[in-house]
């Protein structure tokens, strides 16, 4: 593997860590929040991030890399700041999605800072095509934000 290469993976790989970070993050935030629409939106965020890891894990193992298969410990440390919020604070959907979107505008300043780097061009289209996606979500989840959810 040369050196483009493995610099390629090595930011693949931080892609795969956020991606999982998020979903972990929005499925841990689905199963708190009470109100049905946020809990489909949060299903979905989760479900398009794994699909994005997967895809990039696929990205690196095609390269001869090993792809990253867990989130990050920063990403550990906020689901957990997530779980004690909500032990405290049970009834806070709010709360819930505020953390969430943090978990998102995470992912999504990695994604800006791995889009800036020189990548394949396949590598530059699946990136470009899976930040476009997470902006989305993350619009999506800050709409919902303090909005009066029962």
């Amino acid at each position: 593997m040369d050196v483009n290469q493995k610099q390629t993976v090595i930011a693949l790989n931080q892609l795969i860590e956020v991606d999982r970070d998020s979903e972990l993050a929005c499925m841990a935030g689905a199963r708190e929040v009470r109100n049905a629409e946020l809990r489909d939106i949060l299903a979905s965020t989760a479900e398009t991030c794994r699909s994005s890891a997967r895809e990039l894990q696929s990205m690196v193992s095609a390269m001869g890399g090993e792809p990253s298969d867990r989130g990050s410990m920063n990403g550990m440390f906020a689901r957990s700041w997530m779980a004690l919020r909500h032990m405290l604070s049970p009834n806070d959907d709010d709360a819930v999605l505020g953390l969430c979107e943090r978990e998102e505008e995470a992912a999504r300043r990695q994604y800006q800072s791995v889009l800036m780097k020189a990548l394949p061009p396949d590598a530059t289209a699946a990136v470009q095509r899976q930040y476009d996606a997470l902006r989305q979500h993350h619009d999506r989840l800050h709409a919902m934000r303090g909005m009066q959810i029962h």
